[in-house]
């Protein structure tokens, strides 16, 4: 593992984040010697998820007795055309 100190890893950080992305090799940052922190790549995300839609409809599929609104009332407001406010 590659050692840099903390003020060179400031300057260079995009070139250090480039270096450590293309070989996969972490770099130690030190401050005067001492050891504080590691820059390593990101891991890969296994999955692909599809989007918020996908995850409704799983959601709403793992939970059928959920209402299908938190007001109630203002649901069957809106699906109520006698109680419409803008019809007045």
């Amino acid at each position: 593992m590659e050692e840099i100190g903390i003020f060179e890893a400031k300057t260079k950080f995009p070139g250090l984040c480039d270096q450590v992305v293309r070989s996969g090799t972490p770099v130690l940052i030190q401050r005067r010697g001492k050891p504080l922190v590691v820059l390593s790549p990101a891991q890969a995300s296994p999955t692909n998820d599809g989007g918020i839609l996908d995850r409704w409809r799983s959601w709403k599929s793992a939970h059928p007795n959920e209402s299908e609104a938190d007001f109630p009332e203002v649901w069957k407001m809106r699906h109520d055309k006698s109680q419409n406010p803008f019809d007045q």
